[in-house]
């Protein structure tokens, strides 16, 4: 069995009404689309508010405060989510309820390894100036605003678990603004201008970091190369306008960043038509960027963000486990399905390894189409006449009998 790489706690008193509703939306958005594809365990959500032992309120200790029973594997990482509510703090300040006691017990092994983070989202407005806020010692908590809203709480709590992680990925966690620098005859060049500085000011209003090559690119530098290393070691987000797909710099930053394995979602906001695609550009999520009223336009925008940082941790999560899927045969574990941008690179390197002409590559969820697996299994033949070819999700594996997973 893989070990459990990240579990995700949600705390809060039980008389701290909506800590309840956000509990239940975080656990959703963690099963949900983004990460069922991954292999069973990768993410879970648990959550603590009951009491648990007689004679004290506070709710079952985690297990980053003491051992798993039976042997049981403890996880790679764990974030704990406290949700700061009138109740909580005032449960703290009673010393006979052991609120106090376990939330400074967590606090203690989040200092004492940097596999354990902490991230406080207040439900309320909080001064800390009483005992839990010298129990949570200055850790910095998420205000309110972001607590009401569920898509921001997830993704925070998606990005500080991809920051936990770290490398591959680089931290903090940056966004490549991936564009075109004019726009075609049917667009408005102030309306280019105005579409690439809303997406900047909305990054601004997160956590996220963001790498843009006209403020970003240092005097002296080497173009082509600054842009190949960050294209290869950030998130990725295509602005989609009618001639981005035949630029052939924008081509270059979305094969770089793909060939790397890193995540990339495209928002697309072709206005009128786009002469030809770009078979480089295909395999990605895409968001459509909605321009309507203020409100719509920011709500695309987010979107696409929201969901590259959900990306960002899919990534990082698969790339924790890519050592156990090869240790169970598996030749290649790509992060994305194959496609043929990812698939000649590695047969380039790796194919002539398999002597036997046998194959097996796993990636997550959900599965290739017959249509597309009958294209990657025609590459392998350039490699092996008698390849024989296997391609499976954790899922699919599974169905067929794997074990291991």
């Amino acid at each position: 069995m893989l070990p459990p790489v990240l579990d995700i706690y949600v705390i809060w008193h039980p008389d701290d009404v909506d800590g309840d509703k956000i509990a239940r939306q975080v656990i959703e958005h963690f099963h949900g689309t983004p990460y069922v594809g991954l292999i069973g365990g990768s993410v879970e959500v648990y959550t603590r508010s009951a009491s648990w032992m007689h004679g004290s309120d506070a709710p079952r200790p985690i297990p980053a405060t003491e051992p798993q029973p039976h042997g049981l594997p403890s996880p790679l990482l764990t974030a704990v989510v406290p949700l700061v509510g009138i109740e909580l703090c005032r449960a703290v300040e009673d010393s006979s309820s052991g609120w106090g006691e376990y939330l400074t017990a967590i606090v203690a092994a989040g200092s004492q390894s940097d596999n354990v983070g902490i991230f406080p989202a207040l439900m309320e407005e909080w001064d800390r100036n009483d005992h839990l806020g010298e129990v949570l010692a200055g850790i910095q908590a998420l205000p309110p605003h972001v607590t009401n809203d569920n898509a921001v709480l997830c993704r925070d709590i998606s990005q500080q678990a991809t920051h936990m992680i770290g490398a591959p990925l680089s931290k903090p966690l940056t966004v490549f603004i991936s564009h075109t620098k004019r726009p075609s005859q049917d667009e408005e060049a102030d309306w280019v201008d105005d579409f690439i500085t809303r997406v900047r000011i909305r990054i601004s209003k997160t956590h996220l970091q963001e790498f843009f090559d006209e403020s970003d690119l240092q005097p002296g530098s080497s173009f082509a190369d600054e842009l190949d290393r960050n294209a290869a070691s950030n998130s990725l987000l295509a602005l989609r306008t009618d001639l981005y797909a035949s630029r052939d710099w924008c081509q270059r930053e979305f094969r770089k960043a793909k060939e790397a394995g890193m995540p990339v979602v495209t928002l697309s906001a072709i206005r009128r038509a786009e002469e030809r695609g770009s078979f480089l550009m295909d395999h990605v999520p895409v968001v459509g960027y909605q321009d309507g009223d203020e409100d719509t336009r920011d709500r695309s925008i987010d979107t696409a963000l929201n969901l590259l940082v959900d990306r960002a941790l899919r990534y990082s999560l698969w790339a924790l486990q890519q050592d156990g899927l090869l240790s169970l045969g598996i030749d290649w574990a790509p992060p994305e399905a194959p496609e043929p941008a990812t698939l000649i690179p590695w047969l380039i390197q790796h194919g002539s390894t398999a002597g036997d002409g046998q194959f097996t590559i796993m990636h997550p969820d959900p599965p290739l189409g017959p249509q597309e697996e009958e294209l990657i299994r025609m590459l392998f033949t350039l490699v092996s006449t008698n390849a024989t070819v296997e391609i499976v999700t954790p899922r699919t594996y599974a169905d067929r009998g794997g074990r291991g997973l």
